[in-house]
């Protein structure tokens, strides 16, 4: 096999999204296959194991994008995916491939925009065209009336209260920031100029980065206002694309396969995209036990009332929630992991 060929499409099947740029995946082409395996990074921070419904949605995320490239090649390539939780979640059989590569547009345009977007509507053709995408049982459900938008991002700013008091996800969001250039530059985590903080907002940060001094504030309600400044921009945009689909595993790889082919379209069609996942994190960690103490019936009325407003069956659950418009500005894109932190050939050629 074109070794050259094999290591363009593993750089292409690392641009997928991941929880805040951590990358949790690997990349090991043995002359045959392309295994996807779990790839653990920042450990002292880190709260997504291998099988968490985030690390999940990634490997989802780069399958898609490896199919994306097959795809510019003219090349289906052949998935066999592990059904017992062990390592490599899944490879792709691959043979036959051209001597040259050709880049696929779509996954270098997928970006996140945490900048205010346009009111204008998306076109209904556009929605339609979404809106219809399907993945093994996922389905996309795109919110315009205004009274369900608003009752989305009211569960939102719920969630994100829980989420300002919860100590392991305080770790892991500062250990995820890169505040200089030597740490932006190493391709992981969140470039700080990429969030579009609002003038003194990298003070703030900087302020509340210490728990004890966070778990103080938030005797006196910090909780509160940093969630309400979180739901800020969510709650002026025109729509709000939610992810839907089965809970399990399977269900869960399959919705980041549907989440990177909606959000790569809307990109491409020049609609800015921003994720949402802290819903989705809560009711997860409600179900594990891992919410912050003193949420769990707010949480619980949280689960109810999005059973209702997103018509989910007893066999869904909401994957993610993306903010979606046309974007004001462009964005400052965080980086990537070098190809040799998240690829190895085995293959001996």
């Amino acid at each position: 096999m074109p070794p050259t060929f094999i290591a363009e499409l593993a750089a292409v099947g690392a641009l997928a999204p991941s929880a805040d740029n951590a990358q949790p995946w690997h990349l090991t082409w043995n002359g045959k296959t392309l295994a996807i395996s779990y790839a653990k990074r920042h450990a002292a921070t880190n709260v997504f194991s291998a099988r968490s419904h985030a690390t999940l949605m990634g490997i989802g995320a780069v399958a898609e994008n490896l199919d994306m490239a097959l795809g510019a090649n003219g090349l289906q390539g052949s998935w066999d995916w592990s059904t017992d939780q062990r390592q490599p979640y899944g490879a792709v059989a691959l043979n036959g491939l051209p001597a040259t590569f050709t880049t696929p547009e779509g996954p270098q345009s997928r970006h996140t925009n945490r900048l205010a977007f346009g009111r204008q509507k998306l076109p209904v053709e556009m929605v339609a065209r979404v809106g219809a995408c399907r993945e093994g049982g996922n389905r996309i459900a795109i919110l315009q009336d205004p009274t369900a938008r608003a009752a989305l991002v009211r569960l939102v700013r719920i969630s994100s209260e829980a989420r300002f008091c919860n100590h392991d996800l305080h770790k892991w969001l500062f250990g995820s920031l890169r505040y200089t250039p030597a740490e932006v530059a190493r391709g992981d985590g969140l470039d700080m100029d990429s969030l579009g903080l609002p003038l003194g907002g990298r003070s703030m940060l900087g302020f509340i980065s210490d728990w004890g001094r966070m778990r103080t504030l938030n005797r006196f309600g910090a909780y509160k206002l940093l969630a309400r400044s979180e739901v800020g921009l969510i709650a002026a945009a025109p729509a709000l694309l939610c992810v839907i689909g089965p809970a399990d595993s399977a269900g869960t790889i399959g919705a980041g396969r549907l989440l990177t082919r909606a959000w790569t379209e809307l990109n491409l069609g020049g609609v800015a995209v921003q994720p949402y996942y802290v819903v989705t994190d809560q009711l997860n960690r409600l179900h594990e036990g891992t919410l912050a103490v003193g949420f769990d019936a707010q949480v619980k009325a949280v689960e109810r009332q999005l059973q209702t407003l997103l018509g989910l069956a007893q066999w869904e659950k909401l994957h993610m929630i993306l903010r979606v418009g046309y974007p004001k500005a462009a964005p400052v894109r965080s980086r990537r992991l070098a190809l040799v932190s998240v690829f190895t050939d085995t293959s001996g050629a």
